[in-house]
């Protein structure tokens, strides 16, 4: 029988007594998916994991097919969304191989983009709350995004932990302030989020060149 998509857009086939299966993968695919718009729209601890099921267009038992619980999705979840950040940043170091002095701004800008881009995945990364020691993919994927920060601050004259640690809180601040709606309603500059970081990452490494510490 012809397939129906369901509220995420992911198709579904009848099966026996009307219950509804699934391709390998979509299951798990439509309940992650629901979690990101929960999050987006209610905040982290504005919803349940049935309704993550209803939103997904299938039975509040379905989830634990692929999660033990609420917190198992949103681990997998964050997991997911660190990996894509660290995809994200070692290409931008990848392709700027070449012109270390750029990397500073091209990161922080890349950085600011995977946030506006999808705020929900940002939230649920970075202020869940979650153990990473006690998810080892988890940690492993949160750990990728350590090496892209500190590749773009090796050639400035100061100490690289203390500079990508710098680096990141110029960038992680611009892209909390851009996702939570508060750099225009606060800063009345004109600017979007991109030029903002890329600006004070600019003055930020400009000023170590002139005066190192």
């Amino acid at each position: 029988m012809a397939g129906k998509r369901t509220a995420t857009g992911r198709k579904e086939r009848g099966g026996e007594g009307g219950q509804r299966s699934y391709h390998h993968g979509d299951l798990r695919r439509a309940i992650m998916n629901a979690v990101l718009e929960l999050v987006r729209e209610r905040g982290l601890n504005g919803f349940t994991l049935s309704e993550a099921a209803r939103r997904a267009g299938v039975s509040v038992a379905a989830p634990y097919r692929h999660f033990a619980d609420r917190d198992a999705v949103i681990t997998a979840a964050a997991t997911e969304g660190f990996t894509t950040l660290a995809d994200t940043l070692e290409k931008v170091v990848g392709a700027h191989a070449d012109h270390p002095a750029a990397l500073p701004e091209e990161l922080s800008a890349a950085y600011v983009g995977f946030a506006t881009a999808s705020p929900a995945r940002f939230i649920l990364i970075f202020a869940s709350g979650l153990d990473k020691s006690r998810d080892a993919q988890l940690q492993a994927a949160a750990d990728r995004t350590y090496p892209p920060l500190l590749a773009a601050v090796t050639h400035l004259p100061a100490d690289p932990e203390a500079a990508a640690s710098r680096l990141w809180a110029i960038a992680h601040g611009v892209a909390n302030l851009a996702v939570n709606d508060l750099l225009a309603s606060h800063f009345a500059t004109g600017e979007d989020a991109e030029a903002v970081v890329r600006s004070t990452v600019r003055d930020w490494a400009t000023g170590l060149t002139v005066s190192p510490s």
